[in-house]
């Protein structure tokens, strides 16, 4: 019996230095795609997205555009198209990692998918550019995790690290 368990368990150590390597060989961010599919799951209205359950997302707004912010975010003065430009701008000087994958045909929507740097877990990073009522242009961003139920506050810091300079 002993000499099973340790033929078993030498078995699973094997398999799991082939899944590494695989994974290593592939490419992390091709693994994760092939596991879990693409995290691009299109344009979404942020006005209306649900939250997560689990404690892997961060929603970013300019004041009154919703309640269940985790932090608020100034009106700018700039139209949308501008806008948009200055925080695409921002996403490709703070995270060399983040790829654009809208169309950019709608000035008010922005969607990323970036990853982590160890690992690569995939996330979907989207902003919506609202004209507010004053003529300024609010902001709602919202980073979630493709994989987890915990993110540690990655999400929040990113989100952070994009608009700190907008």
């Amino acid at each position: 019996m002993l000499k099973f368990l340790a033929y078993a368990a030498g078995l699973l150590v094997l398999a799991f230095i082939c899944i590494a390597i695989f994974f290593i060989l592939y490419g992390r961010e091709r693994s994760w795609l092939m596991i879990a599919g693409n995290p691009d799951r299109g344009r979404v209205d942020l006005s209306t997205v649900k939250r997560s359950p689990t404690a892997n997302d961060a929603l970013a707004c300019t004041a009154d555009l919703r309640d269940d912010c985790d932090f608020t975010l100034p009106a700018f003065s700039e139209k949308p198209e501008q806008l948009a430009a200055r925080i695409a701008d921002q996403v490709a000087a703070a995270d060399p990692l983040a790829r654009r994958v809208d169309d950019e045909t709608d000035p008010g929507h922005l969607r990323f998918v970036t990853y982590s740097p160890r690992m690569r877990f995939p996330d979907l990073v989207s902003f919506q550019l609202v004209e507010m009522p004053d003529g300024q242009t609010g902001v709602m961003a919202y980073a979630r995790a493709q994989l987890g139920q915990k993110d540690f506050g990655a999400n929040r810091a990113r989100l952070e690290a994009y608009l700190s300079q907008v």
